[in-house]
């Protein structure tokens, strides 16, 4: 009976020292996805919109529920990349290319003919705190899909 108090407490105790402290501690809670706290303020994800010809601005919803976040998440870090510089911004600019010619790859695959759409909007959306808990988003870049049709048709 000693023994299973014992190695129960051996194991709950440095548990509760970390929750305690408040910091990461290996193996108790140093995960890679919660390594470090941040502030709701400083959270920007982008997504991926879709203008249509009546002009109507619907989200990108893909089959793949996972994709969309995972274009948000490269057309973020593309966006830190065209700060960088102006070889890094050139590059950056061939990558979103590439980048929003596979997704429209991908939603002339599952829709069909894009017809009704006439623009993908890379919008960033943040928590504004100032005014409560209310959601911002921000147009970055507006690209025509005739674009994207015409450099996917050049190469």
């Amino acid at each position: 009976m000693v023994f299973p108090i014992l190695l129960c407490s051996f194991l709950l105790v440095p548990l509760f020292w970390v929750m305690v402290r408040g910091q990461d501690a290996w193996p108790f809670s140093h995960y890679p996805m919660f390594s470090q706290l941040t502030g709701l303020s400083e959270v920007e994800v982008f997504r991926l919109a879709l203008e249509t010809t009546t002009g109507e601005i619907v989200w990108w919803r893909s089959e793949f529920y996972r994709y969309p976040e995972f274009v948000g998440r490269r057309l973020q870090s593309i966006h830190q990349m065209e700060s960088e510089g102006a070889r890094t911004k050139a590059l950056a600019s061939l990558e979103r290319q590439r980048c929003l010619a596979e997704v429209l790859r991908l939603i002339e695959t599952e829709v069909g003919r894009l017809d009704h759409c006439q623009a993908f909007h890379i919008v960033r959306r943040k928590v504004d705190t100032d005014n409560g808990f209310t959601i911002k988003d921000q147009t970055v870049a507006r690209i025509p899909v005739e674009e994207i049709k015409r450099i996917n048709r050049a190469d």
